[in-house]
């Protein structure tokens, strides 16, 4: 049984969190709740850990288990990732994945709060990788 790790991440916007999910293929995939659910391992049994945003398994990869963002008293979300699904030989969501994670979760959330002030976003991904956001009004 694979064992989960809580992941310290830097997210307090869910929708964001879930724009961000989109964009790293997950589209159609996440399920969204008010109060935290179960997840479930690999064989399909159910964690203690639960969470209010849910990739489950099945969209994860082989052998996977469900990854879970549970929104905590603050605000702020905590990841669960299992072990397995963060390491080279699983699914690979380590440390990399997680940097891309953030990356366009900072995106999406800048995103939102420039059109909330009345501005036009335009995105272009530079050749380095870093993502160049345009606001105007």
């Amino acid at each position: 049984m694979s064992h989960y790790s809580e992941v310290q991440i830097e997210i307090r916007d869910g929708a964001a969190l879930v724009a961000a999910l989109e964009r790293l293929g997950f589209k159609g995939k996440i399920e969204i709740y008010q109060e935290a659910q179960p997840l479930r391992g690999y064989k399909g049994d159910r964690r203690e850990q639960q969470a209010h945003i849910i990739i489950r398994r099945q969209h994860v990869g082989l052998a996977a288990n469900d990854i879970g963002f549970e929104r905590q008293s603050d605000g702020s979300y905590k990841a669960w990732i299992s072990d397995f699904d963060q390491s080279v030989t699983g699914n690979n969501y380590g440390k990399d994945w997680q940097g891309r994670l953030k990356q366009v979760y900072g995106v999406e959330k800048a995103k939102a709060e420039a059109r909330k002030k009345g501005y036009r976003v335009t995105e272009k991904k530079q050749d380095d990788g870093r993502i160049r956001l345009v606001c105007r009004r």
